[in-house]
């Protein structure tokens, strides 16, 4: 049975604000906002903020999805009378059993080309971002963007999210994108059956080793334009999270690369991002498959210096790591 639901599902219950209700209409992309009783979490101000920053998107023919799971803290409410649209806002207001389910739903309802997910609480910091991203994927010819996300509340450093010269490398074994920056193509999307539900915390990552497996290329937005906005379930629930990502990644090492790893080997890595010394073979191929799928990341001469400086330190460390 499929995860992502007919469309026919939500017939009359979509609410539609904008200038184009059409289920035909042309969008480039489309994003995705899932929430459920943001002003009961006092984010009512980042709700607004994030829908502001959606419609100021310059340069590219959106439209913004939202995605509620019913909420009962007035959520709906404010969302019929938010009056600043200059793209098309529609809104499914429907129980769901959870983020995941309702991002699924956000694939069936989507007329873009391309999909982004922007947390109810994360927003755009940049205009120029989506249509940045839509030109680089044209460009680059490949199946989805990422881009250096900004903090907030920030950090000491603000572009910490995705650093590519220097965590590139670790690709595989750790969450270096955010969705809040990545543009998917949906067609990619439909053809893997979009998020698995049995993941509380990690179908995102899930997700991503999914993509790679089958066959996707990625290339690097030289931009940020996404704030996203830390703590939520994820972070609330970091066991799980180890769980949970060590799970799919056990499942991708066996399918493709063929090595049956012990369950303890694959939370060590999820844990403390590191290969241990008898896996240094696969830490090869992985360079090899990063080098050939991602692209367009920095490759000046100190950012390159940057990324062999720190596959050499990375190399080394696994070398000295025995479980």
């Amino acid at each position: 049975m499929s995860r992502i639901p007919s469309i026919e599902e939500f017939a009359g219950h979509v609410i539609v604000k904008g200038v184009c209700g059409n289920i035909s209409c042309d969008v480039d992309v489309t994003v995705v906002t899932a929430c459920f009783n943001p002003f009961d979490a006092g984010r009512r101000e980042l709700l607004r903020k994030n829908l502001d920053s959606v419609q100021a998107q310059e340069g590219v023919r959106l439209e913004h999805l939202i995605i509620d799971g019913a909420s009962t803290d007035g959520t709906l409410e404010w969302l019929k009378g938010y009056n600043n649209a200059r793209h098309d806002i529609r809104i499914l207001s429907k129980p769901d059993s959870g983020i995941y389910e309702a991002m699924n739903r956000g694939i069936a309802l989507a007329r873009g080309k391309y999909i982004i997910y922007l947390n109810s609480d994360d927003y755009f910091h940049d205009a120029r971002g989506m249509a940045v991203s839509v030109k680089r994927i044209g460009e680059l010819q490949c199946n989805f963007s990422f881009a250096p996300v900004r903090f907030y509340p920030p950090k000491i450093r603000r572009h910490t999210q995705l650093a590519p010269q220097r965590r590139i490398h670790r690709f595989l074994i750790s969450w270096s994108f955010s969705h809040q920056s990545m543009l998917t193509s949906r067609a990619l999307l439909l053809k893997l059956d979009g998020f698995d539900t049995s993941y509380r915390s990690a179908a995102d990552y899930d997700l991503l080793l999914r993509m790679i497996e089958a066959g996707a290329k990625g290339c690097f937005v030289p931009l940020s334009f996404s704030t996203f906005t830390l703590g939520g379930f994820s972070a609330e629930n970091r066991e799980l999270a180890y769980a949970e990502c060590a799970r799919s990644l056990y499942g991708f090492f066996k399918r493709f690369y063929h090595t049956e790893m012990k369950s303890r080997e694959v939370e060590h890595i999820v844990r403390h991002r590191i290969y241990p010394s008898k896996y240094i073979d696969i830490y090869k191929q992985s360079q090899k498959l990063i080098r050939e799928r991602f692209i367009g990341i920095p490759n000046g001469p100190v950012a390159k210096l940057s990324r062999w400086f720190n596959y050499i330190k990375y190399y080394l460390k696994c070398k000295r790591t025995n479980i």
